[in-house]
């Protein structure tokens, strides 16, 4: 488990004439990284929360001729992070014979929904939301995309297919 102590006290090799990470953003990161985990142990609370999905897509500037942090070393404990993050915004499991996907902040469209005219999900809202939940979802969890229908059944998605009205997932 990563505290945000394990955050304060971490160090990373200096690059110098070499390629590095600029280390004043990767410092003021890790500070977010800190009262994001501080917050989680109930010892404060984050100005502008992180999660697993915003330290995967954190990007540094870089840095040659002056000193920077190593980018392995830095790529590594950000992994560390963004396990920890994932873990801790899991939901309890529960045993259950299929895990049901998260739909928090996505419409539901229904196939009378479609019909009556109502938005439908962008291609790319829905693939920024599939990433961030598997960025986000529990260690050993299936790497699956599943479907409710309108009658309440969960069905796996089986394909992907691109038509003249959009992209269709083809279910099981």
């Amino acid at each position: 488990m990563l505290t945000s102590a394990d955050v304060l006290n971490q160090k990373f090799a200096a690059t110098k004439f070499r390629e590095g990470y600029d280390q004043d953003e990767v410092d003021d990161f890790l500070d977010r990284v800190v009262e994001t985990l501080k917050e989680q142990e109930g010892a404060g609370r984050a100005a502008k929360p992180l999660t697993a999905w915003d330290v995967g897509q954190v990007r540094f500037q870089t840095t040659k001729w002056r000193e920077g942090y190593d980018q392995q070393e830095v790529d590594a404990f950000l992994d560390r992070v963004r396990e920890q993050l994932a873990v801790d915004a899991a939901p309890p499991s529960e045993p259950s014979p299929a895990r049901q996907p998260s739909t928090a902040g996505l419409p539901a469209v229904s196939a009378s929904a479609l019909t009556a005219g109502l938005p439908a999900v962008s291609a790319s809202a829905l693939v920024l939301h599939l990433q961030t939940m598997r960025a986000t979802r529990p260690l050993g969890a299936p790497d699956t995309i599943s479907v409710r229908l309108p009658d309440g059944t969960l069905r796996p998605v089986t394909d992907l297919r691109n038509t003249a009205d959009g992209i269709e997932l083809v279910v099981g």
